[in-house]
């Protein structure tokens, strides 16, 4: 039987950590789609960062905005092993790559050498799409 499923996991108790995936199953396939991977911030602030939810279905990630809370865990998302592309607007195609600089450097304390690395990995990845409103 097909069947589509949207998991929480973050911002479904509160407003920050926004992390939601549309998971489709079809003809005994699974394949879904990351809807932002954010930081939790304030009372719903977490110690542990690490992406704790199988992404080996995960075909893609959307970003809806560059709000901390909509991007901030992307560099652990990354670390978990996710290489698909990243879809969002052009404008916040031009502004994903400096809010995750300055995420990096504050989150992690990485140096300038280890960001820029970061950053050419990412850009690779992030794939505009017009906003048309």
């Amino acid at each position: 039987m097909d069947k589509i499923d949207i998991i929480h996991h973050g911002a479904k108790d509160g407003v920050t950590g926004s992390c939601h995936q549309l998971q489709i199953e079809q003809d005994g396939f699974t394949s879904s789609l990351l809807i932002d991977c954010g930081l939790f911030q304030g009372r719903e602030s977490r110690p542990n960062l690490d992406i704790e939810f199988e992404i080996s279905t995960v075909e893609a990630l959307l970003i809806t905005h560059c709000h901390i809370d909509h991007i901030g865990r992307i560099p652990w998302l990354l670390a978990k092993g996710f290489t698909g592309p990243i879809f969002t607007t052009e404008a916040s195609a031009a502004l994903l790559p400096l809010m995750l600089e300055d995420s990096l450097k504050l989150q992690l304390g990485l140096n300038k050498k280890q960001c820029q690395k970061f950053i050419e990995r990412i850009e690779k990845q992030i794939k505009p799409v017009p906003y048309h409103c």
